[in-house]
């Protein structure tokens, strides 16, 4: 059953379920949380009684401002509406590669998640075989170049997740902000905005996307709540993005290459490609999974440049085999503890830039781009692509990982292994807030495993 925080006319049935205890309580309407209520339905013996909270509406999008420094935070990447980030999400999926789990800027090279490679793909299979996401994977061709292509999968027919939440046995209660949440021996409370009006589950799961995630637990410690959390300093740490930047044009030659570059379609998918360094060039340089996206730009190259109404311009644009392309960046980001989501007078800041390791990567890839394509920067004298000038013109992809991350080391983490708060009892975290990498494409895929995962964790442990 569906209710609206704002009606009047249902207010008095959310007072009586106000007074409802229930087994799960699942805070956000996004990817995770619905997987996550789809897989407790699935496997629980004894359906249990779910609860989603959702801070916006069912069809209006209501976008929350943030204060951002060094690098941008884009207003339509906080978004409240029922399905949450999904409705702004571009249809692509990716898997983490083995690699990316692992600290690559370090020599030592070790696994940062408390899980394998081997189980993730586990749970991105089973998603894969329920929900047909697609996947981006490795093009595993011979180049002849320091470089490896890869696949990105788009589903053609967009795949809204609020069309997935299961209504007839779950109550869903939107436009309905939970400001706090506080712990007990047998019980977790999220408080709402409203003094009067809070909801009591056995356990509760906070699945609200990578910032607003990290901001109820802000709110909560500062609202003196969660006494008993451990490692509290760290939270809002180690905040990590996939900023993008446009860096100019490849223009070149009709080639097999790049004939394996273009947009290609197939039954229910479509998919394009781009470059990033490979494997073995990242392990010996401690380089990130930084790549290169080239977007088909022809059409508007065209557009601009027979404004000029050159003969010369005119003439190039004739050939047919020539192609234009922009170029753009995409950055993996390492865990870096300077990088923070916090609170200032009620606010909430995101202070975040690139670190000298992401930097050294996006210089040495760039490098090798410039030797190996025809590519023409936007600005000759910005071709060694500074610290400054990356900082300056990267823009937000919207994938807003870390500031919860869990991993093996007990004092550098808030979440365990089984995506549990350290130091409580009943209250858990499934949302890309928990990355302690970021990998370098969409983290949609990785974060609905990990609700398949944490679904089958907490219906096991009920059981028991």
């Amino acid at each position: 059953m569906k209710y609206n925080f704002k009606e009047k006319k249902d207010i008095e049935r959310i007072k009586k379920i106000s007074l409802t205890k229930y087994d799960f309580i699942i805070l956000g309407s996004g990817p995770a949380a619905v997987t996550l209520s789809n897989k407790l339905i699935s496997i629980s013996k004894n359906i249990a009684k779910i609860l989603i909270i959702e801070r916006g509406d069912v069809i209006k999008r209501e976008y929350k401002k943030i204060f951002d420094r060094s690098l941008p935070i884009k207003l339509n990447s906080r978004v409240f509406s029922i399905g949450g980030s999904s409705n702004e999400w571009a249809n692509i999926s990716s898997y983490f590669e083995k690699f990316e789990m692992e600290a690559r800027w370090e020599k030592n090279n070790k696994n940062l998640w408390p899980l394998s490679h081997k189980e993730l793909i586990y749970y991105y299979e089973k998603l894969n075989k329920k929900y047909g996401f697609g996947y981006e994977r490795l093009v595993k061709k011979n180049l002849k170049l320091p470089f490896e292509i890869r696949q990105f999968i788009i589903r053609n027919s967009p795949m809204k997740f609020q069309n997935l939440i299961n209504f007839k046995k779950i109550d869903l209660i939107y436009n309905c902000e939970i400001k706090s949440i506080d712990d007990f021996a047998n019980s977790t409370y999220a408080f709402t905005k409203k003094k009067d009006f809070f909801f009591i589950a056995k356990k509760l799961i906070v699945c609200c996307g990578g910032i607003e995630t990290v901001n109820l637990i802000l709110n909560s410690l500062k609202s003196k709540k969660l006494k008993n959390m451990k490692n509290k300093k760290l939270v809002g740490r180690y905040f990590m993005n996939h900023p993008k930047l446009d860096l100019g044009f490849l223009m070149y030659p009709k080639t097999n290459l790049i004939k394996k570059l273009l947009l290609t379609n197939y039954n229910n998918f479509s998919s394009y490609y781009g470059i990033s360094l490979d494997q073995k060039t990242q392990k010996n340089f401690n380089m990130l999974n930084t790549y290169i996206r080239f977007e088909r730009a022809y059409s508007k190259v065209t557009k601009f440049l027979t404004s000029f109404k050159s003969p010369l311009i005119n003439n190039l644009l004739r050939k047919k085999n020539r192609y234009f392309y922009k170029v753009r960046l995409f950055c993996e980001m390492i865990p870096n503890k300077k990088n923070k989501i916090q609170l200032k007078k009620n606010n909430l800041h995101v202070d975040y830039s690139f670190s000298k390791s992401d930097h050294k990567t996006i210089e040495l890839l760039m490098k090798k781009i410039i030797n190996h394509f025809s590519f023409k920067p936007k600005k000759e004298k910005n071709i060694q692509f500074s610290l400054k000038y990356v900082n300056k013109k990267s823009v937000d992809a919207s994938h807003h990982m870390g500031g919860l991350i869990f991993n093996h080391k007990k004092k550098e983490t808030s979440i365990d292994k089984n995506l549990k708060i350290n130091g409580l009892q009943n209250v858990y975290v499934c949302s890309s807030a928990i990355f302690p990498t970021s990998g370098s494409a969409n983290p949609t895929m990785t974060i609905a495993a990990l609700a398949n995962r944490l679904g089958m964790h907490l219906i096991k442990k009920d059981a028991n």
